[in-house]
Formats: structure tokens, C-alpha cells, sequence
């Protein structure tokens, strides 16, 4: 992990929907992460995003995505209390 803003992990989850998910400091300095998935829907571009405190919630929420968007599946709407770490 970094303090740098900017991805520093990067999910190339692919699929019938191109998905992407990144992880990244939500700014510079910052303890919390942004969760980042974009994707592209009967060609329209899609994206979704979440921001955690801690780096195990963080990256399970991206791994999720991912796999959701590899299997073809956009990524469920994320509840306030789910993105609470």
C-alpha cells in the first residue's frame, strides 16, 4: 500500500463487460480508499465506487467487483453500512 494518490492495484477482471477495478488513495496523505470499478454496458461506459478506512474491506469489495464483472454481472449497489469498516 501507498500514501501516493493514484492507483496502486489495478484488476483487469475483463468479461463480456470490460471491467477494470481499482484500488487508491482517496487523496494524498489520506487513510482512506477508493474503490474504483468502470465497465461498459451494450457499449455505454458504467462506473461505481466505494471508499473504506481499511485496506482488508477495500480490497474484498474489489475483488467482488471484479468477479462480478467478469462474469458478466455489474457490480450491486453498495449500502452505507457495508462501506463502514
Amino acid at each position: 500500500m501507498t500514501s501516493s494518490a493514484g492507483p496502486f492495484l489495478t484488476m483487469n477482471a475483463g468479461g463480456p463487460l470490460q471491467g477494470v477495478v481499482t484500488i487508491s488513495v482517496a487523496t494524498e496523505g489520506a487513510k482512506q480508499l477508493l474503490v474504483e470499478a468502470a465497465w461498459k454496458c451494450n457499449g455505454d461506459p458504467r462506473s461505481t465506487s466505494a471508499t473504506f478506512t481499511g485496506y482488508d474491506a477495500a480490497r474484498a469489495l474489489a475483488h467482488q467487483w471484479a468477479d462480478q464483472l467478469a462474469s458478466g454481472r455489474e457490480p450491486g449497489e453498495l449500502h452505507a453500512r457495508d462501506a463502514a469498516d
